[in-house]
């Protein structure tokens, strides 16, 4: 019985293998005891258990965590499990087939014990574009229309292969493709971050008061002097994603109203 295990634990992984999945990210033993030892051997039974025991997290993998702050903020943070922890917080004593929580610590917040219901994986943060149009399109005259990957190269870099998009702010980046890791992604999720930070003041206001935004412009001043609500207007424009919901509700809805004028005059 213990060669037969051997035989079908290997079957399973060169199983794995032929489906292009990555046997470390599966419990073997438990896939070949639900699909060949317990189980009739069907494909109905092979597909249940390899979906079963798929290991979504991992030592070692990238992940978001969101973070609540002071003021009612959260902020998302991106770092490396380094270890699975029990539901008081404690290590466990062996690999555990179905782990609760794991130990991150970000680079930019304090370290925490966060339940795996609660991680999202790093790259679903971002969108990567490869079609060499899109990455490169309006790309500066200088270099041939071509943009240079922002990773790591010094003076001479390669041209980009991706761009890389963050979904939450539409901030994008360009790398080649060996740059386009975990760790360059995160940067530009924390670019990000940083915004949002420095923008707490007017985001605070706003939140407080959203007719803010939809005060007097300086058109009519003598040589154009800015108000208040061109300040909170141009903010929305530079950086949407941090616009209270309500105040940006009455932003586009000055914005059609001002378009309308416009076209009636």
């Amino acid at each position: 019985m213990v060669a037969s295990m051997r035989g079908m634990r290997e079957q399973a992984v060169e199983d794995l293998g032929w489906e292009k999945r990555d046997p470390a990210r599966y419990n073997i033993d438990g896939i070949v005891r639900d699909a060949w030892i317990n189980g009739n051997g069907s494909d109905e039974a092979w597909k249940a258990a390899v979906e079963k025991h798929y290991r979504r997290f991992m030592v070692g993998d990238w992940v978001r965590i969101t973070v609540e702050v002071e003021d009612g903020f959260t902020e998302h943070h991106y770092g490396v499990i380094e270890n699975f922890r029990k539901p008081d917080g404690n290590f466990y004593k062996r690999n555990a087939a179905k782990p609760y929580a794991v130990f991150v610590h970000p680079e930019h917040t304090r370290s925490h014990v966060v339940p795996l219901a609660e991680l999202v994986e790093e790259i679903n943060d971002f969108e990567t574009i490869t079609e060499w149009s899109a990455v490169h399109e309006g790309g500066p005259e200088h270099n041939y229309g071509v943009y240079s990957c922002l990773g790591g190269h010094g003076p001479y870099p390669p041209p980009a292969t991706v761009m890389v998009v963050h979904k939450v702010s539409g901030q994008k980046k360009r790398f080649c493709d060996a740059c386009n890791t975990p760790d360059y992604r995160s940067q530009l999720a924390h670019e990000a971050l940083w915004y949002q930070r420095s923008s707490k003041t007017t985001i605070l206001e706003l939140r407080a008061n959203p007719e803010l935004i939809t005060g007097p412009t300086g058109d009519a001043l003598p040589y154009y002097t800015k108000t208040d609500a061109d300040a909170y207007r141009e903010f929305a424009e530079t950086f949407p994603w941090l616009v209270p919901a309500p105040a940006a509700e009455l932003y586009a809805k000055w914005k059609k109203e001002q378009q309308n004028a416009a076209n009636a005059a």
